[in-house]
């Protein structure tokens, strides 16, 4: 640790954390880093406040809050830590796009509008429950990741801030998503959106004045919830009462007219299994709202991958820059550079894969008998995996072969990012390799895997269920998810893969 008032690049917090990039927030109050957990070998974001103390006080209790609130749309909140002179709070570190950087060029349609916010409303409502709000809720803090799922950032429990104010925010931001602009009623910082429209009177135009065509039924609840003169329903009910105007008047007609188009698909809303200290599934039921939104955004040529860092700190440009998960995308305020935006050509994708492209490695002296399943680790089920015998004497597959994987073929050569891996349990030794040809499924041909095959991620020794294999950008066709060590089970040692996600240029 340096003797500055705050950490620096390489400093160890916790004797775990490791800062690695400064990616947004002034040097003072409030900054965001782009972090290592060296002990499960994980990106991380690190939110600085400074200073710590009793300053600090609200932050630590809504990051405990945010920690419990076990809701999809919630960014999983890992640790929170008061030294005095600072204080920080470590969460996950989420690839994507802000919804500013959507809503800076396209509005969505009203059913997309209204499960977004729904989702968003239930992470609200799991914090409210807790006893504490978010107090910075604008398009700038959530987030559509790479994985398909609507995130909302940590919370910052600003002192007098109430939970009516959140659902005002929530109904601003549905005014957003509606019209792409943003109501001033309700004050944001940093939203990056045009002010919306008003009369000559200074109020806020009825979202279908702005937008013809909207369900009558829509407008009227967006403009109710911000007016002030209205109690406004709980977070809670507020979900509820979106999803069931979605489901039944909320569909924008087939007579409208004159609204910008918008290329958005259905959605599909799940709930986050797993502990706060796991990394998140990558194998949930996704939002495929997230997924179109992210594709029509690449066909734009515009950002893949946002950070946000939420707040008045930096430039509204900075929340949009494009990353890989190791240089930047998470919540609240800026994770990239600030620099702005990256094109197509140079965002990663999640590769499409196939039963075809998938099979098990398995050398000598394998029996190559263990291929059932191999086909469920693309099926994005948390519950269904492909499974290896049982090994003993030895976590090393018994001492008998130098190890076992799953081969997947691109297509074509890509430049391989990273490779997700989602098991069943802990202690597993994984790693990454590549190569340009398969050699055949035969015994002979896997032995020439090993053999021939380049590294493309260092082996991660007891790995966390969920682990991120970073590439180091090698353009290949094929890659193997390479095991050379199992966990421990009851009668040996045995290993569950339950889900893998490749993201290539």
């Amino acid at each position: 640790m340096t003797t500055a008032e705050v950490p620096s690049v390489g400093d160890l917090l916790a004797e775990r954390y490791r800062l690695e990039e400064h990616v947004g927030g002034a040097n003072g109050y409030r900054q965001l880093w782009r972090g290592v957990d060296v002990l499960l070998h994980r990106s991380v974001a690190v939110v600085l406040r400074s200073p710590g103390g009793e300053d600090a006080a609200p932050t630590m209790t809504a990051a405990v809050a945010a920690s419990r609130a076990h809701v999809d749309s919630m960014v999983d909140v890992y640790d929170a830590v008061d030294e005095g002179r600072f204080a920080y709070v470590v969460r996950e570190w989420v690839n994507g796009s802000s919804l500013r950087g959507v809503l800076e060029r396209q509005r969505l349609e009203s059913a997309h509008a209204l499960e977004l916010v729904a989702s968003v409303a239930d992470a609200v409502a799991a914090l409210h429950e807790g006893g504490v709000t978010h107090a910075d809720l604008h398009p700038g803090t959530i987030l559509l990741s790479e994985d398909d799922r609507v995130m909302v950032t940590e919370p910052r429990n600003e002192p007098g801030n109430t939970q009516v104010e959140d659902v005002r925010a929530l109904g601003a931001t549905l005014y957003a998503c509606l019209t792409s602009t943003w109501p001033r009623v309700v004050p944001a910082e940093n939203t990056g959106l045009a002010d919306a429209a008003t009369d000559e009177w200074g109020r806020v135009l009825d979202a279908d004045k702005v937008v013809p065509g909207l369900p009558a039924a829509l407008a009227k609840l967006t403009a109710d919830l911000l007016d002030h003169s209205q109690t406004p329903p709980s977070a809670a009910e507020l979900a509820v009462d979106l999803r069931r105007l979605a489901e039944t008047g909320g569909a924008e007609p087939t007579a409208a007219i004159a609204a910008p188009t918008s290329v958005l698909g259905a959605i599909s809303l799940g709930r986050r299994g797993g502990t706060a200290a796991d990394a998140p599934p990558v194998g949930m039921k996704r939002l495929a709202v997230v997924a179109a939104i992210v594709a029509a955004v690449i066909f734009a040529g515009v950002v893949t991958s946002a950070v946000v860092f939420g707040g008045g700190d930096d430039p509204a440009g900075a929340e949009d820059q494009v990353t890989g998960e190791d240089t930047g995308a998470g919540t609240s305020d800026a994770e990239g550079d600030g620099d702005g935006e990256t094109t197509e050509s140079t965002a990663p994708t999640e590769v499409a894969l196939t039963a075809d492209s998938i099979r098990v490695v398995d050398p000598p002296t394998g029996d190559r008998n263990q291929s059932e399943g191999v086909e469920n680790v693309i099926d994005d089920n948390a519950s269904t995996g492909w499974t290896t015998n049982t090994y003993r004497g030895d976590a090393n597959f018994g001492n008998l072969k130098p190890g076992m994987g799953i081969l997947i073929d691109l297509g074509e050569a890509r430049e391989v990012s990273s490779v997700r891996v989602q098991m069943t349990s802990a202690g597993a030794t994984v790693g990454l390799l590549g190569g340009d040809e398969d050699p055949g499924d035969s015994s002979e041909g896997d032995q020439a895997i090993v053999d021939g095959f380049t590294v493309l991620a260092d082996q991660v020794p007891d790995a966390d269920t969920n682990i991120e294999l970073k590439s180091d950008g090698a353009a290949v066709r094929y890659i193997v998810v390479w095991v050379t060590e199992l966990p421990t089970v009851s009668d040996g040692y045995k290993l569950t893969i339950s889900d893998i996600n490749v993201f290539a240029r």
